[in-house]
């Protein structure tokens, strides 16, 4: 048997995007602590840990830029949102690219827009119950 237990971000500042997750989803941001010398900062959302680290110093010179979707591997993580409308003036007024809004699979409504240090997030809004 297997459970889900967390998603990783490795992020520039591990402190602002936590907030960020707060702020956006009202994510529970959750004690912080440190592993040898990475120091995490995770936020739980739904249910779902989101591990939110900087990098360890063995790690710094190969950390490279986020690619642009679509791409092979975890690509985006899907949220549902209350208000389409509402959530992507706000990624808009914060400068994150929005790639595309259309009809989903299921009655939603989807978006994928970036996040903060690469993530890119589907938004997903309940249009019609199925």
């Amino acid at each position: 048997m297997a459970q889900f237990h967390h998603v990783h971000i490795k992020a520039k500042k591990p402190r602002m995007t936590a907030r960020w997750w707060e702020d956006m989803f009202g994510a529970k941001i959750l004690p912080e602590f440190a592993f040898g010398t990475m120091l995490f900062t995770p936020v739980e959302l739904d249910g779902v840990r989101i591990n939110i680290t900087g990098h360890a110093p063995e790690e710094a010179e190969g950390m490279a830029e986020p690619q642009a979707i679509p791409y092979w591997g975890l690509e985006h993580v899907g949220i549902e949102v209350d208000d389409m409308d509402a959530i992507l003036s706000r990624f808009e007024e914060q400068g994150f690219k929005i790639y595309v809004r259309r009809p989903g699979p299921g009655g939603y409504e989807i978006a994928f827009v970036d996040a903060p240090d690469g993530v890119v997030l589907e938004l997903l809004y309940q249009t019609q119950d199925i």
